[in-house]
């Protein structure tokens, strides 16, 4: 994807300035102008997936794999499914500062936790960081030039993972998340394999899926599954997608005006380029710790966190790693301000791209209406009415 110089930013600014400024004049000349400025960034939406080769997407695999979504046999008190803290009501995450998983009852914000009776060896803890979405998880790993290898996709917000497939298998063995008490993490995807090994309905789904009969219920096939449902939770026709089809309509004249920032004066692009708006490497903040949690030192404890993608980001707050800026105009402020707001990282340690940007109240809400412009609810939102394990469909959410 091209990236403006910053000859080509002042360029560009100067050309729209006079535009701004006499704005009352002609609103489709000044649309015009920013329509010119916008096309020459050269932006592209986003392309079809792409399967990793050794995992073809099938129909039989996809059905497969959103059963698992949403059955609570995966967690090890069979209390919490993948759907519990990734529900489509709240944009594939949960709608919370940090997720509540394992002894936990109720859906999103009125999850209440260690509400769910179960007899544990201790209080289960809040899981430790924001539950990112899984709408657009296919396009993990994006290069600003659209490209990616779905094998290698980087997971989590300290990408100790790469792959769906491989992504899908670590929080069954979190005691937190989905674990619980009933064996070693070391153990728990055995038994998530027994469990479903023990379900003829689940024998004969994996078999459609792979062929085998009962050989084929496997922790490699679990993961092919479920990152197989996970890749058509994908929007790709949002107001911006629109509008870089050929839609001109498709964005407001604020939102345009917020999009010219975005890749100019405020430099967002710097971090949050290409197709998914996401460079996906890892930069120190100093975002706050959430209270409830504590420190948090990100990866190798030097503060390092994943550049989230800001697809969908209306729908899928609260926002950073420690979900601490409720809305998207808090994330702006905190992005715009360029100052550390965890004590743990003092100012030498910051990224050199997070820096003070000197943006008014009007371009910050330019900017929020443009983030608002990159949503597209129009990802698979259908329930699961029952799943083969006959637990409550999932888990403890009603």
């Amino acid at each position: 994807m091209f990236r403006p110089t910053t000859l080509f930013r002042i360029l560009i600014f100067t050309s729209i300035a006079g535009v701004l400024s006499t704005f009352s004049s002609c609103v489709d000349d000044d649309d015009n102008e920013l329509d010119e400025a916008i096309f020459a960034l050269n932006l592209s939406p986003l392309p079809e997936v792409t399967y990793p080769t050794d995992n073809p997407i099938s129909e039989e695999k996809v059905h497969l794999g959103k059963l698992l979504f949403w059955d609570p046999i995966i967690g090890g008190e069979n209390d919490v499914a993948c759907v519990t803290c990734h529900h489509p009501d709240h944009g594939y995450s949960d709608g919370i500062e940090t997720p509540i998983g394992v002894n936990g009852v109720g859906l999103g914000p009125d999850r209440v936790e260690n509400a769910g009776g179960l007899s544990l060896l201790s209080p289960i803890d809040r899981v430790g960081r924001n539950s990112p979405s899984i709408i657009n998880t296919a396009y993990n790993g994006m290069t600003s030039l659209g490209a990616y290898s779905p094998e290698n996709a980087i997971m989590f917000w300290d990408g100790r993972v790469s792959s769906l497939e491989m992504q899908c298998q670590k929080p069954p063995t979190s005691r937190d998340e989905m674990l619980g008490d009933v064996t070693t993490k070391e153990e728990a995807m055995d038994l998530v394999i027994e469990e479903l090994s023990a379900i003829p309905e689940y024998v004969a789904l994996f078999d459609e899926a792979f062929g085998g009969g009962s050989a084929s219920v496997t922790k490699e096939n679990y993961g092919k599954a479920i990152a197989s449902f996970e890749r058509t939770i994908v929007s790709r026709n949002s107001p911006f997608d629109r509008y870089l089809r050929g839609t001109r309509t498709a964005l407001t004249t604020q939102q345009k005006e917020g999009l010219i920032l975005f890749y100019g004066d405020a430099e967002c692009d710097n971090c949050h380029g290409g197709p998914m708006l996401s460079d996906f490497t890892f930069h120190v903040l100093g975002v706050p710790d959430n209270p409830v949690i504590g420190m948090d030192g990100g990866l190798d404890t030097l503060f390092l966190f994943r550049t989230p993608t800001l697809r969908n980001a209306s729908i899928t707050g609260p926002y950073m790693h420690s979900g601490v800026y409720p809305t998207l105009a808090d994330a702006v402020e905190f992005m715009s301000s360029g100052v550390s707001a965890n004590p743990m990282v003092a100012s030498g340690m910051k990224d050199v791209d997070f820096k003070r940007r000197d943006l008014s109240d009007e371009d910050k809400a330019a900017l929020v209406a443009f983030l608002e412009s990159l949503t597209d609810d129009s990802f698979d939102k259908a329930p699961v009415f029952s799943v083969p394990s006959g637990l409550p469909v999932g888990g403890m959410i009603q």
